[in-house]
């Protein structure tokens, strides 16, 4: 299966993008399950714990933005991508995903400076309202009517899992000081890893493959459809021993699983390979009507 290499930028920049968005969901609502919890301390004994997640994810929202260039034929030029917000969704991704940065850049300024949990709690939840519309977007982008394998419900509903999965995967490795404020935590995030693995094995199987990949045989070359199809049942082999990692939290001595690194790196190196493999298939289902 060939790609071409100046898709590779643009496949790891959705990647990344979807796993921000995905981690700082769950921070979110971890803060809001956990918030009467967190308040009584105050913010100031808040800092320890909130500071380096969320620095993390800005780190990483920023890392996107930057790999996002190389796709671009003139970087230095990047800023005029924003000109065409009434008829380009391109245009509005880029505005979504600088909003999106900037808010997690003043909400790690605001917790740096020790700012009130209820002001911490607004801009996060303006701040998620922002990244759950720039994965609308992403998706928008490749669902054209010209491309009948892309111009579906299932490329929205796939941006969105694969944030909540990377999401998971990626908090649980950056979350450990986090969860010092509060241990249930731990648990809550596994159950939640889980919970999203299980949806996109199921995904995968019932919607990637029968409803998706399959239904499409008799438009793909027989040997290109032999091969994905080969690739497909990596991603679920993928997605069964991230599942089975997941369980360590269950067995003796498990519950301080997330206070090491190999199990989360573990967890988070499967499921990024995963994403990464399907972001791979996808781009090679593009085949134009007409063309």
């Amino acid at each position: 299966m060939k790609l071409n290499l100046k898709d590779w930028p643009l496949i790891v920049f959705t990647v990344l993008v979807q796993t921000a968005v995905g981690s700082f969901i769950f921070l979110f609502g971890l803060l809001v399950i956990n918030r009467r919890h967190l308040g009584q301390f105050g913010s100031a004994w808040l800092f320890p714990w909130l500071f380096r997640p969320a620095l993390d994810l800005l780190l990483l929202m920023g890392l996107s933005l930057l790999i996002s260039l190389f796709h671009l034929g003139r970087p230095s030029a990047a800023y005029l991508a924003v000109v065409n917000l009434k008829t380009s969704w391109l245009s509005r991704e880029i505005l979504a995903a600088c909003l999106f940065f900037a808010g997690l850049l003043v909400l790690t300024i605001s917790i740096f400076f020790g700012l009130p949990l209820t002001i911490l709690l607004l801009i996060s939840c303006l701040d998620m309202l922002v990244g759950l519309a720039l994965i609308f977007i992403m998706s928008k982008i490749y669902r054209l009517p010209a491309v009948p394998a892309w111009n579906s419900c299932r490329t929205t509903l796939s941006f969105y899992l694969t944030a909540l999965l990377t999401g998971a995967g990626f908090l649980a490795l950056v979350g450990p000081p986090l969860f010092e404020a509060w241990p249930e935590g731990r648990l809550q995030l596994t159950v939640i890893l889980q919970i999203t693995l299980l949806i996109s094995l199921i995904y995968i199987i019932l919607l990637d493959q029968v409803t998706g990949l399959f239904s499409l045989k008799n438009e793909i070359e027989p040997e290109k459809f032999s091969e994905l199809k080969k690739i497909s049942t990596i991603r679920v082999l993928l997605l069964i021993l991230a599942l089975l990692a997941s369980f360590y939290v269950f067995w003796p001595a498990g519950s301080v699983w997330l206070q090491g690194y190999f199990w989360p790196v573990l967890i988070l190196i499967l499921i990024i390979i995963e994403e990464l493999i399907g972001r791979t298939v996808f781009f090679n289902l593009y085949s134009r009507l007409g063309v």
